[in-house]
């Protein structure tokens, strides 16, 4: 089988990574093109995954527009010289153009409710959409929801192996108690119109927890001067060893809330709308507390933070609930591998026959 995989963001290589393994020492081929971002290219350069670099991406909203348009053909152009029988994404919306010109399935992940790019950009297209479990919305017929998290098909035990040499990395000694803060950039198209920790609220925040242990600031965009200092250098396939041994997450980011969460970190979260997941990791596991971005909730959020990281067993406690989450949960990867095997790879024979 030959299968056309978009890239669009950092953690698109991490869920996808395992997979292109698997089923390339299976026989089957890859076509991947990412877009030029904070993280991705040095992700995939750094598992050794060939890609096709399809831009940055527009600024403006008129940018961001011609850019679709631009990178829709381009997608075309690429697939119709590959030649593939199945398009894979995770809701990047640039694979259904080229799907429905050369007249091949085309099936997409996605565990974000409040994009509405699904609706206009991606369900016209698609044959399978596939969402984590505790996915809150209902997208329609084509919509078939899995037993785990996004994540687990990265830091699932079978994928991943902490590796603590990354302390030494960063001179934090052992049992040293210390936090890692996510500020994102909000530009991302279904970003749009939202927030999260203000600048006073972000220094405030760093200040606070600073009483408490070390802080290392992972940010999309530029920091108040007085918090560059703690921005986080650290090669980017190293985050999650570092999240793994840090006592508290705290932060904008979605995506990093639940790989601590899925690694034992207990995480705030911070923004102005509910994803499933995070609500379904604080609700069933405790392991994530969501806040709006209100001053009163920030303050909120900071008093959690600085509660978890100053009280002994925070850590002890995470991790049980860590491991009971991944008894109740499947492997991700071996999902998407069986059901791409079962449901696309007889297609793409019949189809040759």
């Amino acid at each position: 089988m030959r299968i056309f995989l978009d890239i669009g963001h950092p953690a698109h290589v991490h869920y996808f990574r395992n997979f292109i393994r698997i089923m390339e020492g299976k026989g089957h081929r890859f076509m991947v093109t990412a877009r030029n971002r904070e993280h991705v290219t040095e992700l995939l350069n750094h598992y050794k995954i060939p890609f096709v670099d399809r831009g940055a991406g527009g600024r403006t909203s008129l940018g961001k527009i011609l850019y679709l348009v631009k990178t829709s053909w381009q997608q075309y152009l690429r697939a119709r010289k590959f030649k593939p029988d199945l398009f894979l994404d995770f809701s990047t919306i640039y694979s259904g153009f080229a799907s429905r010109m050369l007249k091949k399935p085309y099936i997409t992940f996605t565990d974000t409710e409040t994009t509405g790019l699904y609706r206009f950009f991606i369900r016209p297209f698609t044959k399978k959409v596939y969402t984590p479990v505790c996915f809150s919305r209902y997208l329609g017929a084509e919509h078939k929801r899995f037993n785990g998290l996004m994540e687990l098909s990265y830091l699932h035990p079978r994928y991943f192996e902490p590796d603590a040499s990354v302390l030494e990395l960063l001179n934090i000694k052992e049992n040293e108690p210390f936090a890692i803060v996510r500020f994102v950039g909000w530009s991302a198209v279904h970003d749009r119109g939202k927030q999260g920790f203000s600048l006073r609220g972000k220094i405030k925040l760093v200040n606070t927890l600073q009483k408490y242990g070390r802080v290392f600031i992972s940010s999309e965009g530029p920091l108040p001067e007085e918090l560059e200092p703690l921005r986080l250098r650290l090669p980017s396939a190293r985050i999650h060893d570092l999240l793994f041994y840090a006592t508290l997450l705290v932060g904008e980011g979605a995506t990093m809330a639940t790989e601590a969460a899925i690694l034992g970190t207990p995480a705030i979260y911070l923004a102005d709308f509910k994803l499933g997941n995070l609500t379904y990791l604080e609700e069933k596991y405790g392991l994530v507390l969501n806040f709006r971005t209100s001053e009163k909730e920030q303050d909120l959020a900071l008093k959690s933070a600085a509660m978890l990281l100053s009280r002994p067993g925070t850590k002890t406690n995470s991790g049980r609930q860590a491991e009971k989450l991944l008894e109740d949960h499947e492997d991700v990867t071996a999902f998407v591998v069986n059901e791409v095997l079962q449901n696309y790879d007889e297609l793409s024979r019949k189809e040759v026959n």
